[in-house]
Parts: structure tokens; C-alpha cells; sequence
């Protein structure tokens, strides 16, 4: 599957919802559970629509603002990181990458008394805790909006959240579309291969 990566355009529902099963395709498999996915890209959608070229709106780039899947702020943090590690910042992959990253090196989830979870626990779910539950507690321990922001916007965050974990796929998640370069035979008998053997 291929991004909907246009930069600074808020994508669709619907446009939304594909990158949300490249997120869902991504983590699938971890110890990240189809609902503390679906809390992530709920989140995601409200902060970027799930766009990783999208830039704080309102903002030049030389003031460092918001950027990416999840908004990191400031933009350096995530595009040095990127670039240090040899990765293009632009690219929703490498975006995934830092958030594995994050977890890896316990960074960025601050555990709140309001959300007293770790990051590890939010991942597992090991509360059973609800959608909206999860929702709130990635807001609050890893966004961490300006509390009137964050309470406004979060019945779309939950929303969002619902629709993830009702319409995508994450147990078999669906087969990667062709390159776009459809002219190159080389490349489809590639990818053909490739889709046949597991990719």
C-alpha cells in the first residue's frame, strides 16, 4: 500500500482510513493490540489526518512546529532523528520507524496520574481497557495538547478510533498494491513474485 502523502493536505475520512492500515499492517504482530492501534490512529487523524507530510497549519517551517503522523514538536526532534539514521523524514515508514523507536528507548509516554498506564501497557492493552479508555490515555500521556484542544477535539479522536477498529483489517492485512511505475515490466514481475511469496 502506498501513502496518501501530499504535503499539508487534510486527507479524507476515507484517505485516512487507508493510511490507517498501512499504521494497523505495521504494528500488527507486536505487542501492540487492533485497540491500542485503533487509540493511535484515532489520535493520528485529529492530529495530522493521518498525512506524515503534514506541517502545523499557520506556522512557517523555520519556526519548528508541529510535523508528521503525530505532530512531533518540535519537527526537529523527528526530521534530525530521521536524517542522523538515514531515513527519509518525509515518509510515513520512517515515521512508524521513530514511533518503534520510542518504544524501544522508553521515550516521549509520560505516564499522568489521570492515565496511569505505561506505554508498554497501553501497547498490550493489559487492562482490557475500552477504546475511548485507550483514546484518552495516548492523548493525554504521549500528545499532551493544550487541555482545552485536547477536550474539544477528543469525541473525533475516539471516533476515529471506532472506525479503525470496525472497518480495517488486522489479522490478514490486504496485499500491498503495485508500484506506481506500471510501465516497468521488471518491476511488476517483481512485485508479482513478491505478492505470491509472502511479501
Amino acid at each position: 500500500m502506498e501513502w496518501y502523502d501530499t504535503y499539508q493536505l487534510w486527507l479524507s475520512e476515507e484517505q485516512s482510513l487507508h493510511n490507517a492500515q498501512i499504521v494497523a499492517n505495521h504494528f500488527s504482530g507486536t505487542d501492540w493490540t487492533p485497540e491500542s492501534i485503533a487509540a493511535l490512529c484515532g489520535n493520528m487523524r485529529v492530529e495530522s489526518s493521518i498525512n506524515p507530510d503534514m506541517y502545523e497549519y499557520g506556522y512557517g517551517w523555520q519556526e519548528d512546529r508541529g510535523y508528521g503522523l503525530v505532530q512531533w514538536t518540535p519537527r526537529s526532534k523527528y526530521w534530525n532523528w530521521a536524517v542522523q539514521n538515514g531515513l527519509s523524514p518525509r515518509s510515513g515508514n520512517s515515521q512508524l520507524a521513530r514511533i518503534d523507536y520510542e518504544v524501544e528507548n522508553n521515550i516521549q509516554w509520560i505516564t499522568t496520574s489521570e492515565y496511569p498506564l505505561s506505554f508498554s501497557e497501553f501497547r498490550q492493552n493489559t487492562g482490557n481497557w475500552s477504546i475511548e479508555y485507550l483514546t484518552e490515555a495516548f492523548t493525554w500521556n504521549y500528545e499532551r495538547p493544550n487541555r482545552q484542544a485536547g477536550e474539544e477535539s477528543m469525541p473525533n479522536r475516539i471516533a476515529f478510533a471506532n472506525r479503525v477498529i470496525n472497518e480495517l483489517e488486522f489479522d490478514n492485512p490486504p496485499t500491498p498494491t503495485p508500484p506506481s511505475n506500471k510501465g516497468d515490466g521488471e518491476l511488476i514481475h517483481l512485485w508479482l513474485s513478491g505478492a505470491l511469496n509472502g511479501w
